[in-house]
């Protein structure tokens, strides 16, 4: 919760000043007028910094935490799924098939995520994070991926006197102190060039509204009535189609192409019918077979196609890899998108690991009572290290809303098979996607947050 400062002194009128402007993403202090007491988008923290040691590691990902002393584990609560923080867990849209290999699930036991934290969640082996983000920082404006410890990276904080005096989100991420601007069109933020994009992964972008994008401008808009499709790499998002396909299963219950229940409809989209009503659907990345009569349609195998490269996670880039040497404590690149959006898997590879039922921890920052309470998966790359052969490569996703049906520890993925659905859990100021990719020697065990984590974008597909 969120109050309104009252600022005493000259110093911190300015800083209120100057945190108001730069969540507006411009800069300076221009009034020594106590606007902190008139103006609501100045606000405190009020967020007591505790000093649990219930969660630790060399620098957090962009917030695992809450600012409660209360222990935070995984709950059974469900709430709708929002495009902004929530305070309890939410669960993922229903769908049906997945494609890939045969699976060999061995279940889909929620692991605990502290065993991926550096040094686990008992920092007796190790210091622990300082309690305040601001502690020995001199006064002044500082997105949070420039703090480390438990501060959060989308948002900035205002340090006064080595304390966190006020924290806010950015809806689009934080560089060089400054909350970034709101675009003026949401298709100056697709990330893959010209062609349709639903709203919900583009910057300032409508749900449920179709855009189509040239040369980084919006050249038509199309509500789709019944929601959008986000569709993997390589493959145009789309409206869902008016009406259950599934009405037209005239062959009884089982798998179909969009095109053997409509012809031209969802041709690479495979639906699980049951009772004439959609119960699932799985986009195929190679094309969706239709099989004669009497056989189950199914999606295009990925044989031979599966690339060593890493595709990219749908949404807006919020925020850059920043960490062993680049200037912060970013581990990984954050893609704001909505909830329940489709993750589909960067490489193919194993689930080794995932945690499921963590709620949305945020409050005007991070605590250590949850820092370690957070939503993944943790994919392990068929090919290992693309840039570094003899290494293995493990794969991330974090704060993830629920894994996508069939798939858990075990379970083999072709590249741009449905995985998961981004989330917002664990100490996130809106919802995203935070990819981690991590490159160790072969046999060896992958951790979030240490120097073994690399920069994403240099694995990504070209």
């Amino acid at each position: 919760m969120t109050t309104t400062t009252n600022a005493t002194n000259t110093n911190r009128r300015c800083f209120g000043v100057a945190l108001a402007v730069a969540l507006a993403g411009l800069s300076g202090c221009s009034s020594a007028t106590d606007d902190s007491e008139t103006n609501p988008s100045i606000t405190s923290a009020s967020a007591t910094y505790t000093t649990s040691t219930t969660g630790s590691g060399s620098e957090t990902t962009d917030g695992e935490g809450s600012d409660s002393d209360e222990t935070v584990g995984p709950t059974s609560t469900t709430a709708e799924p929002t495009t902004g923080p929530t305070t309890g867990p939410t669960t993922g849209p229903t769908t049906g098939p997945t494609t890939g290999d045969p699976t060999t699930t061995t279940g889909n036991t929620t692991d605990d995520p502290c065993g991926e934290l550096t040094m686990g969640c008992d920092t007796d082996t190790g210091n622990p994070l300082p309690p305040d983000p601001c502690m020995d920082k001199q006064d002044g404006l500082y997105c949070g991926s420039n703090l480390g410890g438990l501060a959060d990276h989308n948002s900035i904080y205002q340090c006064m006197d080595g304390k966190t005096f006020s924290a806010q989100p950015c809806p689009n991420g934080c560089e060089n102190n400054l909350c970034k601007p709101v675009v003026e069109d949401p298709c100056s933020s697709a990330q893959s060039g010209d062609g349709h994009y639903c709203g919900e992964t583009l910057s300032g972008g409508q749900a449920g509204v179709l855009y189509e994008c040239q040369g980084g401008s919006t050249s038509g808009t199309e509500s789709c009535a019944n929601g959008c499709q986000v569709n993997p790499p390589g493959f145009p998002d789309e409206c869902k189609p008016d009406g259950d396909l599934c009405q037209f299963a005239d062959g009884g219950d089982g798998p179909y192409c969009g095109g053997s229940l409509q012809p031209g409809e969802s041709e690479n989209i495979l639906f699980e019918c049951q009772n004439m009503m959609t119960i699932g659907e799985q986009t195929c990345p190679n094309g969706c077979i239709m099989m004669p009569p009497g056989e189950p349609d199914v999606c295009a195998p990925n044989e031979g196609m599966n690339e060593c490269c890493l595709e990219v996670p749908p949404g807006v880039l919020t925020q850059a890899f920043t960490a062993c040497g680049g200037g912060g404590s970013h581990y990984g690149i954050d893609y704001g998108t909505a909830v329940g959006t489709p993750i589909f898997s960067g490489m193919a590879g194993t689930v080794v690991g995932h945690a499921l039922g963590y709620p949305n921890c945020y409050n005007n920052g991070c605590s250590m009572s949850c820092w370690n309470a957070f939503n993944y998966v943790k994919l392990k790359a068929d090919c290992g290290d693309p840039n570094q052969p003899g290494n293995d490569f493990y794969i991330y996703y974090l704060h993830i809303d629920d894994m996508a049906p069939g798939i858990g520890n075990g379970t083999h993925v072709d590249q741009n098979q449905l995985l998961a659905y981004a989330g917002n859990s664990g100490c996130s100021s809106g919802p995203h996607i935070h990819i981690e990719t991590v490159s160790v020697p072969q046999g060896q065990n992958a951790v979030l947050n240490t120097c073994s984590s690399q920069n994403p974008g240099d694995h990504y597909c070209n």
